[in-house]
């Protein structure tokens, strides 16, 4: 089972950061998932929430801006990847418009990263999946009627084989039928020990964490 970081390990240090990256890494975390949206200059931030600390949309500030705001540098996509080239990057994009930046962006490093693209808007998943040859994944906060419904537009695109589903919608049935048609499980929002442990049983893929010490990574 492959063991991701949730925005790195940001204990010590601010999420989505370089530090925080280091730090995940540094623990033993074969991967990072981290958040990509676009700043008001055009340039690819990482960065999970749509609005800053002062209240301004993160759209609205440069990544100057932004910076200054949070009192920390917010880096970009590309110094991500060129800092951790041996990472499995799980590589969530939060907007259609900072789509259009990271999926030419991620076409310099097909062949040289192990990449992820996922994403709640899954237009963008399945354009990302046209463009690149990367594996490609639907992030899912709700338990779909019918798994069949939420896979359809998917099958023809082989790259665009992976489910990334909130811990608390899961069961082994939806993720039986995922794995019959060909999907892998991965899951995020695990909270307690006893969590990760079932998600463990349930036998995913991989496990997107803020928790080492349910992962066994801190002691």
């Amino acid at each position: 089972m492959h063991l991701l970081a949730h925005r790195g390990y940001h204990a010590h240090s601010p999420e989505n950061t370089l530090d925080a990256f280091a730090a995940a890494l540094r623990l033993g975390f074969e991967g990072i998932e981290t958040d990509v949206r676009v700043s008001a200059d055009h340039e690819a931030v990482l960065f999970h929430n749509r609005v800053a600390a002062n209240g301004e949309p993160v759209a609205a500030l440069t990544r100057k801006q932004l910076s200054d705001v949070c009192g920390y540098t917010v880096p970009t996509l590309t110094e991500a990847l060129h800092a951790f080239p041996h990472t499995y990057w799980n590589i969530e994009i939060k907007t259609p418009a900072a789509a259009s930046l990271a999926i030419p962006l991620l076409s310099h490093y097909e062949d040289s990263h192990r990449l992820l693209v996922t994403s709640f808007r899954h237009e963008v998943v399945q354009s990302a999946a046209e463009q690149l040859s990367v594996e490609c994944g639907y992030l899912n906060a709700h338990r779909p009627a019918a798994i069949n419904s939420l896979l359809h537009a998917a099958l023809p695109r082989p790259n665009l084989r992976t489910l990334v589903w909130d811990c608390e919608i899961v069961d082994p049935d939806i993720l039986l039928q995922a794995n019959a048609l060909g999907f892998r499980n991965i899951v995020y929002g695990a909270k307690t020990a006893y969590e990760h442990q079932l998600m463990r049983e349930f036998g995913v893929h991989a496990i997107i964490t803020d928790y080492p010490e349910h992962v066994g990574l801190l002691a």
